[in-house]
């Protein structure tokens, strides 16, 4: 009876090592299963995503710019606003050459000269739009942009003059239709947060969201007369403009900051390791701020951004 016991004893000490063994070999396999299986969904990702994630990408922008044209009407000319027709026509020198250049000569002083209307819905052409963007990635989803752009706008119309002489044959109304012009630029910079949707097909869908600031400088502003310019800014002060008199002109500053937002959405586009293109829209909503126009409006615009990719932050 005590050698069966020891005998089983012995034989139960000995086949520790071969279950220890096995245990061991079995976490291994499990291990190494899992090991393959996350492999393979590594290859699969690198499949879905064949670029490399680069930290820092930089841009430059081109586009179109449309202004919302409710700051056009800063250059109408309207007695409300700071740069008024009416100041021109109180000028005598000014009101002079007007009518010489309407055909009105400085003999005839029955012919009365008046201003019939203003535009009052003026508008911003298209413009053009430039810039640089940078992007920071911090992963495929999540990154911050910074970006700057320029446009330079331009907003045109008529102001309808009415000639009159009492004494003249009066069949119809003598009305002359002359332009004024707005000229300006504007330096919109963005920043903000952008998150990405990945595509099977390479595309990486994203929208955009952040801060603008807007910085507008007035660059013309004129009433034109059969092709004769006044400036509408008025930069000889309280004495206004004496002809033959060798005056100083003062600096006119009537530039404009305006803060508000910025939201776009776009496609980007990997071409190879290094370049991409990037089409897109977005809306900035802000005031421009040019004295009487306080207001916060729309503007939109549509881009095609060149990218180009740097160092990866999977290295």
């Amino acid at each position: 009876m005590r050698t069966i016991l020891i005998i089983i004893i012995a034989f139960f000490i000995l086949s520790l090592p071969v279950t220890g063994q096995e245990k061991i070999s079995t976490s291994k396999q499990k291990e190494k299963d899992k090991t393959q299986k996350h492999g393979l969904k590594d290859e699969e990702e690198e499949d879905e995503n064949p670029f490399p994630l680069r930290k820092f990408e930089y841009g430059i922008n081109f586009g179109a710019y449309f202004a919302n044209k409710y700051s056009a009407n800063f250059y109408n000319g309207t007695p409300d606003n700071v740069n008024s027709i009416e100041d021109i026509f109180k000028n005598a020198y000014y009101r002079r050459d007007i009518r010489q250049a309407l055909g009105i000569g400085e003999t005839d002083t029955i012919t009365q000269l008046t201003v019939d209307g203003y535009p009052t819905n003026m508008h911003y052409n298209v413009a053009f739009s430039g810039g640089l963007f940078l992007r920071v990635n911090f992963n495929r989803k999540n990154a911050i942009f910074l970006q700057a752009n320029y446009a330079q706008l331009r907003a045109a119309d008529a102001v309808t003059l009415l000639v009159y002489n009492p004494l003249g044959p009066q069949t119809y109304p003598d009305y002359r239709f002359e332009q004024v012009i707005g000229k300006e630029g504007r330096v919109m910079i963005d920043l903000g947060y952008q998150r990405s949707f990945p595509l099977k097909s390479r595309i990486n869908l994203f929208i955009q969201g952040g801060a603008t600031m807007c910085y507008t400088q007035v660059r013309k502003t004129i009433f034109v007369v059969e092709g004769k310019e006044f400036n509408l800014v008025n930069i000889y002060g309280s004495q206004g403009f004496q002809q033959g008199i060798n005056q100083q002109t003062l600096t006119v500053n009537q530039n404009a900051f305006g803060l508000g937002g910025y939201l776009g959405v776009g496609a980007g586009i990997p071409l190879n390791d290094n370049f991409g293109i990037e089409p897109g829209f977005f809306a900035h909503y802000y005031p421009v701020n040019l004295e009487g126009y306080p207001d916060s409006k729309p503007s939109f615009g549509l881009y095609l951004r060149i990218l180009i990719h740097t160092s990866s932050s999977e290295e």
